[in-house]
């Protein structure tokens, strides 16, 4: 099986995570519940930045309808393992291969959300963690992005949520890295980094706490912030940062169809129901950051807005080289832009513009729902997450534990170029 040529410059800078953009429900499937947005029950279009949103969340063991704030509906579908397949099968069969080709390199995206151990459910609308990976190829052990996410809640019921980007740093990423293909148990790895800095790497106890100060103390120092990248989520669209949204990705090609289907892969409509989007606080001029890499001094300009549904996760994210000089400009000839990044070379992301289009693949559960003053010896339901298959059509992404050698191969043989 050939590995999806990536272009030189994703190479040089992805695979050493060195760039700032992005690439549910944690209720099990027992309590049937649905959480629809009692204003939106489609997607919408931004009209006017508008007050909160209140979430109805209907449970068929309680007639009663509660009210959910929009942060804690934001927060229940943030989260998860996300995989862009579908997509890069359907650019394949038109031709479309990755980079220059216009098409999509296949990326699985991981988001786990940290435990809310020690936090009362009255307060579980504060500031909140999430890790993040992403890997390349269905492979867990090819992850070329670590993220760690803070989001902040709206003052006083206002929109938007913030959401603030960090690199781990080495130590942490390191760490992580000897279980790349064990997410669920990343939470204890963190854990036990934050013991080993404080001189108590043997603790077998945890109370609420000693949990919390990690969150509050031991977090903060584990990550590199990634000044001027926060993101704003919002349950409206914007007409012309989401413009990828009514955009019809095939429509240039001839065979092009309203319903295609390949191999069982069909089309990629604008997915219905209730829905979360971002953009960047920067705006249509994106930032500029500090590259990790080895070229000392490299930096990149950074463009991202995402949308997000129950079951899908789209992320327009691309990058360019700011410092890029033309030979107009060695040769001394006036040169004119129109936009903040024309000119500039592309490092990573769609040449088309066309976002990367990811389907849940699950969720990731809690064990244990809080901790209390009382020190908890069973280490292992503190941290552990579980992960609830939601698509088993795509769980062969996850790794080796969920896949033979023989369905890697005859699925990646679509995806090859």
């Amino acid at each position: 099986m050939k590995s999806l040529p990536l272009p030189i410059a994703l190479l040089a800078y992805m695979s050493r995570n060195d760039v700032a953009g992005f690439a549910l429900s944690r209720r099990t499937p027992q309590q049937h519940q649905t959480i629809i947005l009692s204003s939106s029950h489609t997607l919408r279009r931004r009209h006017s930045r508008s007050s909160a949103v209140e979430c109805s969340i209907s449970d068929s063991s309680d007639e009663n309808d509660k009210q959910t704030s929009y942060y804690e509906y934001l927060m229940s579908q943030f989260q998860g393992d996300f995989d862009n397949y579908e997509q890069v099968v359907q650019d394949r069969r038109h031709g479309l291969t990755p980079g220059e080709g216009g098409g999509h390199e296949h990326i699985h995206c991981m988001i786990l959300p940290c435990p809310h151990y020690g936090i009362p459910k009255s307060h579980q609308d504060q500031p909140q963690w999430l890790l993040a990976a992403f890997y390349f190829n269905a492979n867990p052990r090819q992850i070329f992005r670590f993220r760690l996410y803070q989001t902040l809640p709206p003052a006083s019921e206002e929109l938007p949520v913030r959401m603030k980007l960090n690199s781990l740093t080495p130590r942490l990423e390191q760490q992580l890295r000897q279980y790349s293909d064990q997410p669920c148990m990343w939470w204890r790895e963190v854990w036990n980094l934050w013991c080993k800095d404080n001189n108590t790497e043997n603790k077998t106890t945890i109370n609420d706490g000693e949990w919390n100060d990690m969150r509050t103390v031991g977090l903060p120092s584990m990550v590199l912030p990634l000044d001027g990248c926060d993101v704003l989520w919002e349950p409206e669209w914007d007409p012309s940062k989401h413009s990828y949204l009514y955009v019809n990705e095939y429509a240039a090609f001839p065979d092009c169809e309203d319903s295609i289907t390949t191999a069982g892969v069909s089309a990629l409509p604008v997915p219905s129901g209730s829905s979360c989007h971002a953009i960047m606080e920067a705006g249509s001029a994106g930032a500029i950051v500090d590259s990790i890499s080895l070229v000392p001094g490299k930096r990149i300009l950074i463009k991202d807005e995402l949308s997000l549904w129950n079951d899908e996760f789209w992320i327009n994210d691309r990058g360019y080289d700011p410092d890029y000089i033309s030979a107009d400009e060695i040769l001394g000839n006036e040169v004119r832009c129109t936009s903040v990044n024309e000119g500039m070379p592309f490092v990573y992301g769609n040449r088309r513009g066309v976002p990367y289009k990811l389907r849940r693949v699950s969720n990731f559960h809690s064990r244990k729902q809080e901790l209390d003053s009382t020190a908890i010896t069973d280490l292992e339901s503190v941290f552990y997450l579980e992960r609830e298959i939601t698509n088993p059509d795509l769980q062969w992404t996850l790794g080796e534990n969920y896949r033979t050698q023989e369905v890697l191969l005859d699925k990646m043989r679509l995806a090859d170029v």
